[in-house]
């Protein structure tokens, strides 16, 4: 179990691998929110895919046993995993009726054991800790993603209408649900323009539904033919191929800096009041920029913590892009 959200969920790809090599016959069932689906529809190593409905957290319990009696599977887990730690994750945990409960949180009558978060370690990490406590060894646990053919297939004609080649580009992912964490938009404006002169290649603006707006207003801002915006066009299935296809993501911390990593395409990431080491990407390739933090993991959730994001001058980020390309 992993509901949420985007990057959260993406760090747990590695483990459905570590469950099979060590249980070979075993019958494994993830559950994660619905719009997160894609994430896992081409895993090989997933058996079942199980849906959560965001409601209130009283009807969670209800909701995951019409789920598991439904898919005909209702009490007759031997293992469930909890990897989320929050009340909704662990009402789906007890609803599978599962022998063996365990996983993050904090007191859960009836579990093996529970983990309490510790922001000082990766999160793939902590994750994998607890699979080895279990006795499942998870030797490799970096993120995997595969996309889907549906996804692939899709992604071509709007690249193709957007004027942008089929694979090689440069996806620029600037926003995020938290302002804290995103990179003064006026930064971009100065570097996207740079970048499209030294590199010569064509960049594309990633953004979701409700960013649709402020890449229309960062493209206009630009000369033209420095970018396109897909903000608002894509589904999940085809941002994971538009970022397997792209030859390099500049983003802050979110969601589509975790699948880019999980898809092996390289990345440029950039950090302000969150901490790398506990939220940033798994593989120690990829290029994280940080200037300044909060000694507060969570301080991102107060406005002045912005200030982390200011910190890093357009020349560090340049530098830095220009570098991971060669």
């Amino acid at each position: 179990m992993r509901l949420t959200s985007f990057g959260d969920v993406v760090r747990i790809t590695g483990f459905p691998a570590a469950l099979r090599r060590a249980c070979p016959e075993a019958k494994i069932v993830i559950v994660t929110d619905r719009g997160l689906a894609a994430l896992f529809v081409a895993a090989p190593d997933v058996d079942r895919l199980i849906l959560h409905e965001r409601q209130p957290l009283l009807n969670v319990w209800r909701q995951a046993r019409r789920a598991f009696v439904a898919a005909g599977i209702a009490g007759g887990f031997d293992l469930a995993i909890d990897l989320q730690g929050r009340p909704a994750s662990a009402a789906w945990t007890y609803a599978s009726g599962a022998a063996i409960k365990a996983g993050r949180g904090g007191f859960r009558p009836g579990w093996r054991f529970t983990t309490p978060t510790d922001c000082r370690v990766s999160d793939t990490t902590e994750s994998a800790a607890i699979l080895e406590r279990l006795g499942i060894p998870v030797p490799d646990p970096a993120p995997v993603l595969h996309t889907s053919a549906a996804g692939e297939a899709a992604i071509e004609p709007i690249l193709k209408q957007a004027g942008l080649p089929a694979e090689g580009f440069l996806v620029i992912n600037p926003f995020s649900r938290w302002p804290t964490k995103a990179w003064p938009v006026e930064r971009y404006i100065e570097l996207l323009p740079q970048l499209r002169r030294e590199t010569g290649l064509a960049m594309a603006i990633s953004a979701g539904p409700g960013e649709v707006l402020e890449a229309e207003r960062l493209v206009a801002a630009l000369p033209p033919g420095t970018a396109v915006s897909l903000a608002g066009r894509l589904d999940l299935a085809q941002l994971l191929a538009l970022l397997r296809r792209s030859r390099l993501v500049l983003t802050g911390d979110s969601g589509p800096m975790h699948a880019a990593d999980a898809l092996g395409t390289k990345v440029v990431a950039l950090f302000g009041p969150t901490w790398p080491e506990r939220a940033g990407p798994w593989r120690k390739d990829q290029i994280v920029i940080q200037r300044w933090r909060s000694p507060r993991y969570h301080a991102f959730r107060q406005p002045d913590s912005a200030a982390g994001m200011a910190a890093i001058p357009v020349a560090d980020v340049r530098a830095a892009v220009l570098a991971a390309l060669a």
